[in-house]
Parts: structure tokens; C-alpha cells; sequence
């Protein structure tokens, strides 16, 4: 366990989990590595394994801990207040704008992409990513949003001659 706790860590870390969820990840590396000892014929394969149960033991982790979100109630107070007509109408013209911008993106994926994110964005609860390219691995799909989202900064950024 001295050996490979480093590891373990590190790849926790690279989940950005909260102090707690991190610790409750590599308690059920430990707590799995027990319970399948006896199965581990090779010991230069438990590295590797170790690796594998980490990346799967934080995903779990990640994808509970969005589902438990805590939510403070005096925000859901100040969420059933109506809000102004003017508020409401800029933020109608925001979203168009941004759709406007969407649909001039030339990458039909990353359009695709685009129109997820701004879908999950409108929702109210936090949403498990949902494409298979997510689900194997979000560092890739959190880099694709973020190209994505220059993307359409630049797009918003550059004048448009609607008469």
C-alpha cells in the first residue's frame, strides 16, 4: 500500500474532487483491492490495476457527488421572484445570440457539442455527461468544450451585417 499510494493519489488529484470525495474514492480503491486480492495472479500487473479501479473508483465519486449537490434555500427564495421584463429580455437576445453564433460553427460535431452544452446549461439540475466520448474520458470532452467555446467567443466577437 506504501508503494502505490502515490499513484493513487495522483490520479485523484487529477479529479478535482473535494477533499472528502477524494478520500472516499481511494478508501474504495483500498476496500477493492481487498476484496480482490485473491484474484491478482501477477504482481507486476497491480500497477495497472490499481490505475484502471482509481479512474473508475473517481468517476463514480464525481458522477454522486453531482447528483448530491447541496443547495442553499434562501437562493430557491430569490429564484421564484419574478424578475423584470428588461432582465428577461436581454437574456432572450443573449441566448440568440448565441445560437446565432452556434449555427455558424462549421464542425457539425462541434455544433453538436455546442447546442449539449447550452442545452445542460439551461437546465436546472446538473446533468451526467451524456455522449459515450464524455463517459470514457471527460478530460478530453472538458478540452473539446473549452476549444468550443473560444470558438464561439470568436464568433460573438466578430461583427455581423444582418439588414
Amino acid at each position: 500500500m506504501d508503494r502505490h499510494l502515490p499513484v493513487v493519489n495522483a490520479i485523484a488529484l487529477s479529479y478535482h474532487l473535494s477533499g472528502p470525495d477524494k478520500e472516499d474514492a481511494v478508501q474504495t480503491v483500498w476496500l477493492t483491492l481487498n476484496q480482490h486480492l485473491p484474484r491478482l495472479h501477477s504482481p507486476e500487473s497491480l500497477r495497472a490495476w490499481l490505475r484502471r479501479v482509481t479512474r473508475d473508483a473517481c468517476e463514480r465519486q464525481r458522477r454522486q457527488s453531482a447528483r448530491l449537490r447541496p443547495v442553499d434555500p434562501h437562493s430557491l427564495d430569490a429564484s421564484d421572484e419574478a424578475s423584470d421584463p428588461e432582465t428577461e429580455y436581454l437574456r432572450k437576445e443573449e441566448i440568440e445570440e448565441l445560437h446565432r453564433a452556434v449555427q455558424r460553427l462549421t464542425d457539425p460535431g462541434e455544433r453538436r457539442a455546442a447546442l449539449r452544452y447550452l442545452a445542460e446549461c439551461a437546465q436546472t439540475t446538473p446533468s451526467v455527461p451524456g455522449s459515450p466520448e464524455e463517459r470514457a474520458d471527460p478530460r478530453t470532452a472538458a478540452n473539446q468544450r473549452r476549444r468550443m467555446l473560444r470558438r464561439l467567443r470568436r464568433l460573438l466577437e466578430e461583427p455581423t451585417w444582418d439588414i
